[in-house]
């Protein structure tokens, strides 16, 4: 022993070395046999011993039991036996200049310490949670696993029933113990207030997209009597709202989303309209003139921007259209064509396809003062399949093994948000709401979204999509294959799988980057100056040579066999240079294509 170091504890002090404590620790962490474990202590002591070192620590020591781990060839137990963090010079260079790239210009304490905190979660994950194939998997390119830093801890995405706050105040919940409980709104500005603070409550527990539906339709009731000055005001203070969230969270969230409506939605026009105080004002159809004029209003503050005119940022603005709304309501959406050429902040959604607005009747019914979402997002580089399989059949067998999986990271997923909601690590999602959870895991999917449809189909025909009918119908029959898995897996598993287009720039950068080091004579990702890229999901390529109108209706074709809302980006220069007006391009579009979602750029 005389051989052997003092060892610095945390506490501050110096301790004996003491061998018991390294045997004792490689047993209960690793589960390796008492015989091996004490063979892996007599190395640790004899390398310590051998390489006369003077100062011990508890991590220093961890470090030597590790290398003798892998020395003899005991990688499993390494994984399970190894410190998570980072090096103090990554720490430094995040302390110092932010993280790389950088995804936002503001660098405060808060996100410091996230990013810190996102390097240790994503390591855990990778070591403990998922096994070395699935691990493999995602570091190689293969997948993306969305999010990955929260796998861990928090569902992914949420729809949240506005009913469900002006019902019950906020929280919704009785739980003394998380915050103080607020009843139900008495006004208009109460209400506005109530919405924004639980996204901002609840964005603690999730790690995408948080939104409320159909806004217009559901506050209508509140603002009856109400001056317009008064209504701009609340309508102003829920965007601006959403908009500071990121910096009183102290991380990026992803795009908060409101969607709004001219008119009453049909499928609400029945249903008990819940007003100040939580209490039924007659039925939600009462209210069409309130409607419109907190769609006019919205759009206007969309318009105008914050105080120095600067666009929003954190806010999807969703609206609802039909073809009758677009004639009926003309002066209403002139507001929103200004809106589109001004900021580009609105996503048009068509209520004129009938899948589109079957598809929002039954999530209305689904919703119905309860939520939906996703719990988590898997992506598939689909081009990386093709390279492997370089014909149709083997690409096929290819695509539904790597979707199974997928299946089996997403059910991990599923259990571990059980166990978060059981230990109540989730404390507003676990806590109860009429005689049920106010998160109810049957309601979230387990979603699998794609890149690189247009690449895959160009290395298996020879063509992209917009070229020719063969590469167009491949790629409505792999989609359509994906469909058939997701409902295989659902049937088989008793949940909901889902496909839906990827939202993440992460997996589209990782994927490409991935592809051009490990496929360097296969890979074809496109180029738009210095930066390489695939496209999105099941879109075509950038700046194609093909008449606007057939590239929508195309493109429409693909929108019912994928389960998000898939948008359609149409570029305004495109329109100007064609002499077409914005609003006949909609109207044009409503009646002749199954697009869900437009969505403007310059």
């Amino acid at each position: 022993m005389d051989l052997l170091p003092k060892v610095f504890q945390t506490e501050g002090d110096m301790a004996e070395f003491d061998p018991s404590k390294i045997l004792n620790s490689i047993i209960k962490e690793t589960k390796m046999s008492e015989e091996d474990a004490k063979h892996i202590t007599e190395l640790v002591v004899r390398r310590i011993i051998s390489s006369g070192i003077k100062f011990l620590s508890g991590p220093h020591i961890r470090e030597i039991v590790c290398s003798m781990l892998s020395e003899n060839h005991f990688e499993q137990e390494r994984k399970l036996y190894t410190r998570i963090g980072m090096p103090l010079m990554d720490y430094e260079e995040i302390l110092e200049k932010g993280r790389k790239p950088i995804t936002v210009e503001l660098i405060n304490p808060e996100k410091v310490h996230h990013w810190a905190a996102d390097q240790l979660a994503e390591e855990y994950t990778l070591l403990r949670i998922l096994d070395d194939n699935e691990a493999k998997a995602h570091l190689y390119g293969d997948i993306h696993i969305h999010k990955l830093k929260y796998f861990d801890l928090r569902p992914l995405s949420q729809i949240w029933d506005p009913r469900i706050i002006l019902k019950n105040g906020i929280p919704p919940i009785i739980n003394k113990f998380i915050c103080c409980k607020s009843g139900p709104a008495d006004n208009f500005n109460i209400a506005i207030q109530h919405l924004s603070k639980w996204l901002s409550l609840i964005q603690s527990e999730f790690c995408g997209n948080q939104g409320f539906p159909a806004i217009t339709t559901y506050l209508a009731p509140y603002i009856k009597g109400l001056s317009n000055e008064k209504i701009a005001n609340g309508i102003r203070e829920l965007v601006y709202e959403f908009n500071q969230l990121p910096t009183i969270i102290g991380r990026n969230i992803s795009k908060t989303f409101i969607s709004a409506s001219s008119f009453i939605l049909e499928d609400l026009s029945e249903y008990p309209a819940i007003g100040p105080y939580g209490k039924i004002k007659g039925v939600y159809g009462d209210y069409n003139d309130e409607c419109l004029k907190l769609f006019n209003t919205l759009t206007n503050v969309f318009i105008k921007g914050d105080f120095l005119g600067n666009s929003f940022n954190f806010l999807k603005h969703q609206i609802f259209f039909t073809e009758k709304s677009l004639d009926d309501f003309d002066s209403a959406y002139s507001k929103v064509w200004e809106e589109i050429k001004k900021v580009k902040t609105p996503y048009l959604l068509n209520l004129c396809s009938n899948w589109f607005k079957t598809k929002l009747k039954n999530q209305i019914n689904l919703l119905n003062s309860s939520n939906i979402g996703v719990l988590q997002s898997i992506c598939l580089n689909l081009p990386r399949f093709a390279y492997i399989a370089k014909e149709e059949d083997k690409y096929m067998e290819i695509l539904e093994e790597k979707m199974k999986f997928c299946s089996a990271i997403l059910l991990k997923k599923y259990d571990i948000i059980r166990k978060r909601l059981n230990t109540n690590h989730l404390p507003f999602c676990s806590g109860f709401i009429n005689n049920h959870h106010l998160f109810d895991l049957k309601n979230q999917n387990l979603s699998i979204s794609f890149v690189g449809l247009n690449e895959t189909v160009k290395i298996l025909t020879d063509y992209e999509l917009h070229e020719h009918s063969e590469a167009y119908n491949l790629g409505k029959k792999i989609l359509k294959k994906m469909i058939q898995t997701c409902e295989e897996l659902s049937s088989k598993e008793g949940k909901n799988y889902s496909l839906i287009e990827n939202s993440s720039k992460k997996a589209l950068n990782r994927f490409v980057r991935l592809d051009l080091k490990h496929f360097p004579k296969l890979a074809i990702p496109y180029s738009k100056g210095k930066r390489k890229y695939y496209t999105n999901s099941a879109h075509f390529r950038e700046n194609i040579e093909i008449d606007l109108y057939e590239k929508v209706i195309k493109q429409g074709e693909y929108h019912p066999l994928i389960q998000n809302e898939i948008f359609e980006q149409i570029s305004l220069n495109e329109l100007d240079k064609n002499n077409i007006n914005l609003k006949d391009f909609v109207k044009k579009i409503c009646n002749t294509s199954k697009i869900a979602c437009l969505k403007f750029f310059p």
